[in-house]
């Protein structure tokens, strides 16, 4: 397949400096509208934020990662990458989410038995403003963050229009951008432009940051 005529933004892929990586990393650049750079954790710490600006996505390799490897990509994160969208890859098939909820920008999740083309498949996903997850992943997520629903309905929310409103509510049951415009009867591409004005309005940047907000500002009576 021939590339992409039009980089559609940048990423770091974080793993070890092996054959393997980089044939993966060559994979992906391939297949995907995005430009990578294969940065091993050591190598990250050296990156000098003022020479390079901050890529739109990490792609991490948590099997090459050890705890120790992880906090330190924290602590690197937080002071130089603190926007990037995260996406693990060769997660184990029994990893929970609460062991996610640390990856602030988590938008994707791949497991170690997870085929080179459903990896293709689920980053254009993640490319196009979706999320990547496991149904029993985001079903986890979404229950963790019910249980923590707000009372009351935010003054926020009313600033919403109608549609908006049904929009980020559906967006809060865990529904995709194709399945927002079937309930909807709207196209994606509408469906997509009133999730990029709700994200402004309400200040988040993915969707799991909006799911949280949803669960932090909409009131069980607006489900009904």
């Amino acid at each position: 397949m021939e590339k992409h005529s039009k980089v559609k933004g940048s990423a770091f892929f974080i793993a070890e400096n092996s054959l393997q990586s980089g044939l993966l990393k060559d994979s992906l650049e391939e297949k995907l509208n995005l430009a990578f750079r294969l940065v091993t954790i050591s190598n990250l710490f050296d990156i000098n934020h003022n020479e390079i600006s901050e890529p739109d996505f990490m792609i991490i390799d948590v099997s090459s990662l050890s705890e120790q490897d992880i906090i330190h990509y924290f602590q690197v994160r937080n002071a130089k990458f603190p926007n990037c969208y995260e996406v693990l890859i060769n997660c184990k098939d029994e990893i929970e989410y609460r062991e996610l909820i640390k990856w602030k920008n988590l938008v994707g999740v791949f497991y170690t038995n997870d085929t080179l083309e459903l990896l293709i498949q689920g980053i254009t996903k993640v490319l196009d403003g979706e999320m990547w997850f496991s149904r029993k992943l985001a079903h986890e997520y979404i229950r963790f963050y019910r249980e923590r629903e707000c009372s009351n309905t935010s003054s926020s929310y009313s600033l919403l229009t109608n549609r908006e409103q049904q929009i980020i509510k559906l967006l809060g049951n865990g529904a995709s951008n194709s399945e927002i415009a079937e309930s909807l009867f709207v196209s994606e591409n509408t469906v997509k432009t009133h999730l990029h004005n709700v994200f402004k309005k309400i200040n988040v940047k993915n969707r799991l940051q909006a799911l949280i907000w949803v669960k932090e500002n909409v009131g069980s009576e607006e489900f009904v």
